[in-house]
């Protein structure tokens, strides 16, 4: 089996490539994800040797992409790898490890601002910059390409697509803020997509996308106006359920137009939800079993609080993906999660008996180090 770690570009350059695999075998593991597309964010970091707070840049790749392969959406290359190139690194110093490139997909604030036309868009027509709409043609060319550039790289020996499909309304968008408190049923209205490419996606299976958008409008100015619940039920009512149907039909092709470009080159990982628990995936498009037969496998975070939360949760996952999908777990051996090395025991098993068939732990430069020895004891 499989045991990684998820690790940044940024931690193997001010540590040292070989003193971070090292300190990764010593704790029992043998492969490694590193975050080769990501996002923005303020990252604290226990053990950076050079300061304790790293701010990546937005919309980022962390090797050097070939411009021929795309059209409009231009990967931005991080400012680092002109003195840093992780995957080169990887390659002549951890050559035992099997790497994943880690890849935040369809989540990319920097090309949403600039290319706000191939956004998702709320039933009001606010172009949600932090989310590429997976219905827009030129964003599932985007997708593919940057899979295959990644997987073109040195060492890598798998993809594992973070956000390949919708984003829910919350995503932690810089300085995100409301004054009223929104239930599940307005985020999720919310965060429905219904621009062009959606609505004729909609249209082709036979929806009134646009009536469906009114009705959103209408529930939630409701709502805006005195907190009205919504009435529609987003999830259980026939034309609302035909849709989100249709959503996760959107996301699982685009998986599989991924795979089949791959073409057995590397292998394909799908990461289907950033939510907790795992079963609120069907907001962002997530059909579990779909997906993993289209996919090589999922990797599913399981980021619940306590061993008994997350081991109902990586049940559900198993129970919701079908008993012959491939799963790959991920936990979090750290705060708020875990409490020490007896329950990340606890979790480990958990994952073994919810047929695991990889377990990888989230994020080396984020935990203490001491979190290494809980995973070596776990295992």
């Amino acid at each position: 089996m499989r045991r990684g770690m998820y690790v940044y570009a940024w931690d193997l350059w001010q540590e040292g490539t070989a003193a971070v695999a090292g300190r990764l075998r010593d704790a029992g593991l043998n492969a490694l994800s590193l975050a080769t597309a990501y996002h923005a964010g303020k990252f604290l970091r226990p053990h950076g040797p050079d300061g304790k707070v790293w701010f990546p840049e937005d919309g980022t790749v962390y090797f050097r992409p070939d411009a021929a392969r795309y059209g409009r959406l231009q990967p931005q290359v991080a400012s680092m790898v002109a003195e840093y190139d992780a995957l080169p690194a990887l390659a002549r110093t951890a050559a035992d490890f099997h790497v994943t490139g880690w890849t935040v997909g369809l989540h990319n604030s920097r090309l949403g601002a600039l290319h706000p036309d191939l956004c998702c868009q709320t039933p009001f027509g606010d172009p949600l910059i932090n989310a590429l709409c997976p219905s827009q043609p030129e964003v599932q060319s985007y997708l593919v390409a940057l899979c295959l550039d990644i997987a073109a790289q040195p060492g890598i020996g798998e993809i594992a697509i973070e956000t390949p499909g919708f984003q829910t309304y919350r995503h932690g968008h810089h300085h995100e803020f409301e004054l009223i408190a929104l239930s599940e049923a307005v985020e999720t209205l919310l965060g429905t997509c219904f621009c062009a490419a959606c609505l004729a996606r909609a249209k082709a299976v036979g929806l009134n996308a646009e009536a469906l958008a009114r009705q959103a409008r209408r529930d939630l100015e409701a709502f805006f106006a005195d907190g009205a619940a919504p009435v529609l039920n987003p999830q259980a009512d026939p034309d609302w359920a035909a849709l989100q149907a249709c959503r996760a039909d959107t996301v699982t092709s685009l998986v599989a137009e991924v795979r089949a470009a791959l073409d057995g080159a590397v292998s394909l990982a799908v990461i289907p939800s950033v939510q907790t628990p795992n079963s609120l995936c069907w907001r962002e498009g997530s059909d579990l079993a779909a997906l993993a037969k289209v996919a090589d496998r999922l990797e599913v975070p399981a980021y619940q609080t306590g061993p008994a939360a997350i081991a109902s949760d990586m049940d559900q996952v198993r129970a919701a993906a079908g008993d012959a999908a491939a799963i790959g777990f991920i936990l979090r051996p750290t705060w708020p999660h875990v409490t020490g090395p007896d329950d990340l025991a606890a979790c480990v098993t958990s994952a073994r008996a919810a047929g695991a068939s990889q377990l990888s732990f989230y994020n080396y430069g984020h935990m203490r180090l001491q979190s290494l020895d809980w995973i070596a004891a776990a295992l």
